[in-house]
């Protein structure tokens, strides 16, 4: 299915409410940032489920916004990206202060009270996992959900508010845990969100000449096999050689890099052919699933590979059929 088979689903897409496709993107998300990688057990699930509840709107609203951005001004894969990068930050950075130096939190190399491996690692992880791969996902299968923005302006004046109070209440329970961001590494993270937010707009505006490639399943894996590297080795190496913990950052850093150049290779999602899509997805979700094995217990073990199985099978019966 490519950019002509979406015109018939036009007229579909309109029958399916926003909320609905809100709930998906928070299923998707949550499970892919938290299950898969096991920074949430199922265990924790089912003791604090307002917590879980407050986690589907935090992941839910959020990429919500970037799926309805993305469809609304037919954004291209590498500024999708950039406003993973940015989600990153704002997660990670802003609400939890995993990206700063503090007193309960210290990761691999560190330099002006920031995580720097770390804060690089994770804001990879987001674009990717987070957010593209939940867009690609929700394309495979229910391609007609992200033909056309999602939000309305009534949508917004919801959404918005509700993040704003998940964020105060992340960032007190933050500093109640002993994680106390200091000046500097806080007026760092934002001014790499000003860099990132013109660099989004920058990439957003049309190409001056040439027609952007549409993915490919041969194309994939120049990508995933340095992004599983990526997500893999630094946890395996850690603190454990520290004469490595430069080259590993820098290279990261060049693999952030080198993502951003090879997802501005493409279009829109819906320009995207859907069996690549379900096969980057597919491939993605393996990646994790062998990642993530060390930190997740055995009931989230058991869910994520179920899920994630359901998830390639179901992708692989909607695009089976597409030429």
């Amino acid at each position: 299915m490519t950019y002509t088979d979406n015109l018939n689903v036009n007229a579909q897409s309109t029958r399916y409410s926003s909320s609905g496709t809100i709930l998906l993107i928070a299923l998707l998300s949550f499970f892919e940032a938290e299950i898969l990688t096991g920074s949430t057990s199922v265990e924790g699930i089912w003791q604090y489920p307002l917590s879980f509840i407050a986690g589907l709107a935090f992941y839910g609203f959020q990429v919500a916004i970037i799926a309805d951005i993305s469809a609304r001004y037919s954004l291209k894969l590498g500024t999708i990206y950039i406003l993973g990068l940015i989600y990153g930050i704002l997660e990670e950075g802003i609400s939890i202060f995993t990206m700063e130096v503090t007193y309960t939190h210290e990761l691999w190399l560190t330099a002006y009270g920031l995580n720097l491996t770390w804060t690089i690692y994770v804001m990879m992880l987001h674009a990717v996992i987070t957010v593209i791969t939940t867009l690609f996902i929700l394309r495979v299968i229910w391609p007609e959900r992200l033909q056309n923005p999602i939000l309305s302006r009534r949508d917004y004046m919801i959404v918005i508010p509700v993040i704003i109070v998940i964020y105060y209440f992340l960032m007190v329970t933050s500093i109640s845990a002993g994680r106390v961001p200091g000046i500097l590494p806080v007026f760092l993270l934002i001014l790499l969100l000003l860099l990132l937010i013109f660099a989004a707009w920058k990439n957003s505006l049309p190409a001056k000449s040439g027609e952007a490639k549409r993915l490919g399943i041969q194309a994939e894996y120049g990508v995933l096999i340095p992004f599983a590297a990526g997500m893999i080795i630094p946890f395996i190496l850690g603190n454990r050689i520290p004469v490595l913990l430069v080259p590993e950052t820098l290279a990261l850093l060049l693999l952030m890099v080198y993502l951003f150049r090879y997802f501005s290779r493409f279009g829109t999602i819906v320009e995207m052919k859907r069996k690549s899509l379900w096969a980057f997805s597919s491939i993605i979700l393996i990646i994790m699933l062998i990642g993530g094995s060390f930190n997740r217990t055995v009931p989230s073990d058991a869910v994520a590979i179920i899920v994630s199985v359901i998830l390639i099978l179901f992708g692989y019966r909607r695009v089976s059929g597409i030429h």
